[in-house]
């Protein structure tokens, strides 16, 4: 019953946002009229992409994970941590069945020494974003590594149009400073020596709302070139990194909280944080070959430096120090890819052929050491490791003229695993791991405002290198298995429904605990769901957007009654109203709402569900824009991160069964001030 009320209150709460684009490389989005349901506009991309980047407000780099339909994000040690993500019934942890790509670079990092796909968000600045597509399932032959539920790909601008300096401030100490500034733009002729270049720069600092300062502190910087060496050839240097550092409350027991043993926004160690740093170096060189051929070049190098103080257990494993632990890696990775595209025909019929290939090297030095106070006791993990993928994928469509198309491809990847343990060289080895990815997409146009499509595939996530040598190719990358069975329907120029049922197989369901350096297989999984989104245009400035989305997931090999997958997504909705006229106010309201999840396998003990509202208003006045912006309207009291497991206080003589919760923000509000110019 509360799922169905919830259900109906989602389709008639509002929501909005005045996010505006500052790009030229994408159209506003002003009506639907313009907006083409046809399986003939390209690939599997979300179709809403446009709609909600435009639409929804983007304050953060995880704001921009939050307009991806149907997924949830989590914070739960400091706002310098990764994301955790939810989407499709799979608790992605940071990042394992979730791929994010910016600009053609993989943000997803394997073998991370914080969880497998730790996928880093923070190094984007969301004013720099010009273009995004969303993916789910294991649909796209282009798309390979940690992309079983779904991936989000994000571009920058390639030229802005308006410099800008952006200066806000809110509750909590919270302040954030960003500027773009053109540093060349000439445009002699289309084409000839066409030149342009932009630098972008971001600070962010927040003592946050826990009674631990965060004393969190972030800088960003980006910076981009871009030149028509002639008329058939572009080339782009992207060069962007961020570096920060935090103080964490961490997770903390439940009990701790109903007993007074703490306040709600206290810490159990307060020595707990992080910092880290990422530089990324992009080249990328597009060259027009004929009128139907291109072929892309990318050649890019990341390095990545992270360490995280966390405290789970609390005494559980020593009386005397506590269970504190750093975790700690430095990376260089190094990359290539070649992508040709060709249109052309086979009879009447468009054939639209794209082949890729490409090489990723990660190399790695990681460990864990036990702390106390973030000193050092113990070395209990230092090893080296190498994980490099090898890839070529083919992908051909064809689109019939009686509303018929199809898409097949076919990907190959290979996988290469070596491992040096400097504590204890028994473990050290390597391996290598082979898979081939089909896929195969249908789409049938019935009418321009009504069509259907059924999608099929086989994908994957590679796992650390001590399960690829110990346990073979099968545990090394496990396969998954995808389908998709949906409409898309678009009534007049007012709305734009898509309700998709999808179904994904996992061969194997990895619960890493990176945290002490274990694993462990629960088995198969199987996961069906459904996926509905609503975009209406109420009238000339006002939208309105809903997503419902429902999820069973289950463990194939468990008894019934006792294969459920602890904190896996189960019924969520988002949605809202957007106020935007061309000049003026604009004004939103946007509510998300996630259920209930069991916290172990036999569903005894659920999660708690909330109910979140956010505002913003914003007004604009020549080049001037000014923002007021509301997180959590109601107040509401609730947990943006839970789990279950033991855990053990220092006054306690064992350890308790409990949920740990991270606090989610309370009521806050910020203001900002934007000059274009």
């Amino acid at each position: 019953m509360r799922t169905f009320y919830f259900f109906i209150l989602s389709i008639f709460t509002i929501t909005a946002s005045a996010q505006q684009k500052k790009a030229t490389d994408s159209l506003r989005v002003t009506n639907l009229k313009g907006v083409d349901i046809s399986a003939a506009t390209g690939k599997s991309a979300h179709m809403l992409s446009k709609i909600d980047l435009q639409l929804q407000p983007v304050k953060s780099a995880q704001d921009l994970l939050r307009t991806v339909p149907g997924l949830f994000i989590a914070q739960h040690a400091g706002g310098g941590k990764a994301e955790q993500i939810l989407v499709r019934g799979i608790d992605n942890d940071h990042g394992t069945d979730f791929g994010i790509f910016v600009d053609g670079i993989p943000v997803n990092l394997p073998n991370h020494a914080h969880g497998q796909g730790y996928a880093d968000m923070h190094f984007l600045i969301p004013e720099v974003i010009g273009g995004a597509a969303y993916y789910k399932g294991p649909y796209e032959a282009s798309q390979g590594d940690f992309t079983n539920a779904g991936a989000a790909v994000y571009t920058s601008l390639f030229r802005p149009q308006d410099q800008f300096v952006k200066l806000e401030y809110g509750q909590f100490n919270t302040a954030r400073a960003t500027t773009l500034l053109k540093l060349l733009d000439k445009q002699p002729a289309p084409g000839v020596h066409d030149q342009n270049a932009y630098i972008a720069a971001d600070y962010t600092y927040t003592d946050s709302y826990f009674d631990n300062s965060q004393k969190f502190k972030r800088f960003n910087l980006l910076g981009r070139y871009n030149i028509a060496v002639n008329k058939n050839n572009t080339l782009s240097l992207i060069a962007s990194g961020f570096t920060s550092s935090w103080n964490a409350s961490g997770q903390v027991p439940l009990r701790a909280l109903e007993s007074g043993y703490m306040t709600r926004f206290g810490s159990i160690d307060p020595s707990e944080g992080g910092k880290t740093t990422r530089i990324n170096a992009n080249l990328l060189w597009d060259t027009k070959i004929s009128e139907r051929s291109a072929l892309k070049q990318q050649a890019y190098y990341v390095r990545n430096l992270f360490d995280l103080w966390s405290n789970f257990t609390f005494y559980k494993e020593d009386r005397i120090n506590g269970d504190e632990i750093r975790q700690w890696e430095k990376r260089d990775i190094i990359g290539y890819k070649n992508t040709f595209n060709h249109q052309g025909h086979l009879g009447i019929a468009q054939l639209e052929s794209e082949a890729g290939l490409g090489v990723r090297v990660d190399m790695v030095n990681l460990g864990r050491d036990h702390v106390k106070e973030r000193a050092i006791l113990s070395n209990n993990d230092s090893s080296h490791v190498t994980v490099a993928n090898y890839s070529f994928y083919i992908s051909e469509t064809l689109r019939l003229t009686n509303g018929w198309s199809f898409n097949l491809g076919l990907r190959n990847d290979l996988f290469t695993f070596d491992l040096r343990d400097h504590l204890d060289p028994a473990n050290s080895g390597n391996s290598i791991a082979y898979r081939v990815s089909p896929k195969f997409n249908v789409y049938y146009d019935v009418s321009p405002a009504f069509g259907l499509f059924v999608k099929m595939g086989m994908g994957f996530h590679s796992n650390y290198a001590n399960v690829a040598i110990r346990n073979g190719q099968e545990n090394a990358v496990p396969r998954s298995y995808g389908s998709d069975i949906g409409a898309n329907l678009k009534i007049g120029s007012k709305a734009i429904i898509t309700a998709t049922w999808w179904w994904l197989q996992s061969d194997a369901e990895y619960r890493f605990v990176a945290d002490d350096g274990s694993y462990e297989n629960i088995g198969r999984a199987t996961r069906t769901g459904v996926d509905v989104a609503l975009r209406y245009h109420v009238l000339h400035p006002l939208w309105a957007d809903v997503n419902v989305n429902y999820a069973r997931p289950r463990l194939m090999d468990a008894a019934p009654k006792e294969n459920y997958i602890p904190f896996a997504p189960v019924f969520t909705s988002t949605g809202g109203l957007t106020w935007q006229p061309a000049k003026g106010i604009n004004a939103s309201l946007r509510y998300r709402y996630m259920g209930q999840r069991p916290a172990i396998e036999d569903n005894s003990v659920e999660s708690k569900a909330y109910f979140l509202m956010d505002a913003v208003l914003k007004y604009n006045y020549k080049r001037f824009e000014f923002g007021l912006s509301a997180e959590n309207l109601l107040n509401t009291k609730w947990a943006e991160a839970q789990f279950y497991d033991a855990s053990q206080l220092k006054e306690e003589k064992s350890p308790v069964m409990d949920f740990h919760i991270t606090p989610g923000t309370p009521f806050s509000l910020r203001g900002s001030v934007t000059v274009k110019f």
